[in-house]
């Protein structure tokens, strides 16, 4: 290794990024076949403590239990972009739905031609893939698939097995727009124990900077001194507006989260009506660092731990 570390300084990049998938790829195999190694591998190097599974007290160490520790039967039929669909048809919901155009197994069966001028296009078993199109003449069908066939496996690296379970779909949607801006959108990110909703997070201002996120409780009042600038997350000043349908989203998020322990629900307004994103039972993959310690350990209290089934 010592000798791989000094000779890099002069070898191509394309070639160190050869050595480094290679050097990587038995750490990979590891943690695919063992996601508590690989869960408390991170957690210690991000936290700089080991999780205490006996006694777990914040939002991240309960997280991690329910992932080994609970029924997690329904995690990957939830996490999965598409089938969550049914969910929420099962639910009486399907209302909330956005329009569904297409869904591909491959990348390569993508058809641009077919589809609206304007769309959002993203892996059902992933995240940060999301491909915003608002005009589809700036794009080819080649150009669509390579950006999809980067997409790997998710999941492996943070210990969220439940994506791995998931089968790889790619999903076409309409392009949600608010103020004739898709970057505008406004994320609500409901936390939600047990058909209770507790807090919403809110995100928006998306730019290259970041996205900025305020937290509010469910009577909007702005929760100060709670965040913590990380990664692309930055502070708000509780500026944002209560939207028009947040009784009807408290009730969606009810709905939608009774009789699970923990689950992050993600919803859009569109011209005062309440739109569905997707259901998280493993935010951040369990390793939040954008709340403070006080915080995550208040929004750990919220989660009663069903029996443990291992």
């Amino acid at each position: 290794m010592q000798f791989y570390n000094e000779i890099k300084k002069i070898l191509p990049k394309s070639i160190k990024l050869c050595i480094n998938s290679f050097l990587r790829f038995p750490f990979y195999l590891k943690a695919k076949k063992d996601p508590k190694w690989i869960t408390d591998r991170n957690y210690y190097n991000i936290f700089e403590k080991p999780i205490n599974y006996d006694n777990p007290s914040d939002l991240n160490e309960k997280i991690h239990w329910l992932k080994f520790y609970s029924d997690t039967s329904q995690w990957s039929r939830l996490a999965d972009k598409y089938k969550v669909r049914e969910y929420v048809i099962e639910k009486g919901l399907e209302h909330i739905l956005n329009e569904l155009y297409a869904v591909y197994e491959k990348a390569s069966e993508i058809d641009i031609a077919k589809l609206p001028d304007s769309f959002v296009m993203k892996m059902n078993n992933g995240s940060g893939d999301i491909l915003i199109v608002e005009d589809k003449s700036q794009y080819t069908n080649k150009e669509v698939e390579k950006y999809f066939k980067k997409f790997k496996e998710y999941g492996v690296m943070l210990g969220e097995y439940h994506y791995l379970k998931i089968e790889p779909r790619i999903i076409v949607e309409k392009l949600l727009v608010e103020n004739n801006n898709a970057e505008s959108l406004i994320d609500y990110k409901f936390y939600c124990f047990d058909g209770t909703v507790r807090y919403v997070l809110v995100c928006s201002g998306r730019s290259k900077k970041g996205v900025t996120f305020d937290t509010y409780d469910v009577d909007w009042n702005y929760l100060e001194n709670v965040g913590v600038i990380s990664g692309h997350y930055l502070l708000g000043k509780g500026l944002c507006k209560k939207p028009a349908s947040f009784d009807q989203m408290i009730e969606i998020c009810q709905t939608l989260s009774k009789d699970i322990p923990f689950v992050r629900i993600d919803l859009y307004e569109i011209d005062g009506v309440p739109v569905f994103g997707e259901m998280t039972l493993t935010p951040a993959a369990g390793f939040i660092t954008y709340y403070n310690a006080e915080f995550l350990k208040g929004l750990g209290q919220h989660i009663n731990l069903p029996k443990k089934t291992i």
